[in-house]
């Protein structure tokens, strides 16, 4: 399998977990668009490598998410880059290297397999199985969803806008040095 050494998650990144390769180093196994490939580093190395380049960190992400989301949660879904459209979520702790880090937008559906089983509808035809129970992985990826209408919300609603005060004080610098007034008390 080809190995990328350069690799960001983007759009088209559908999926990605840990592998041990012959060595035992732990790289990360990416379903991206129609390709699959290697990335020389650990699942988590190559979140923070991709939030990095989007201005964040995953340290601050996971961060933000317990914040947005309450602290009575586990295994919390992550903002990778909001312009983007890039939410992941995990099937486990991220400590474990058996994670799988879905991409909110390539998942587009789940059906139960059994008692303990899942299996996942992803974009570009791609399906995958889990041994995770389809309930579970249903509210993984809601969490992944109610994160997702925070930030939007929160990001959609901020409002910038000067407002000419009425009252205070008017500084003004003449000949070197600041002269203050007070600004005239009638509505502008």
């Amino acid at each position: 399998m080809n190995l990328k050494y350069d690799y960001l998650i983007n759009e088209k990144t559908v999926l990605f977990y840990g592998v041990r390769n012959e060595n035992g180093e732990l790289l990360t196994h990416v379903i991206d668009k129609d390709d699959e490939f290697l990335v020389p580093m650990s699942p988590v190395q190559l979140i923070d490598k991709s939030l990095i380049s989007y201005g964040s960190s995953f340290k601050g992400a996971l961060y933000s998410s317990t914040q947005l989301l309450g602290e009575n949660r586990r295994m919390y879904p992550i903002k990778i880059d909001a312009s983007l459209d890039i939410w992941l979520f995990p099937t486990k702790s991220y400590k474990k290297e058996t994670c799988i880090w879905f991409s909110l937008n390539h998942v587009k559906g789940s059906q139960q397999l059994g008692l303990r089983f899942t299996k996942v509808f992803l974009s570009y035809g791609h399906t995958t199985e889990i041994a995770m129970k389809e309930s579970a992985f249903r509210e993984k990826r809601l969490n992944a969803e109610v994160l997702k209408e925070k930030i939007t919300t929160n990001t959609k609603n901020s409002m910038s806008f000067m407002v000419e005060p009425k009252y205070g004080f008017i500084i003004v610098e003449e000949k070197g040095r600041y002269k203050c007034r007070a600004r005239n008390k009638e509505k502008v």
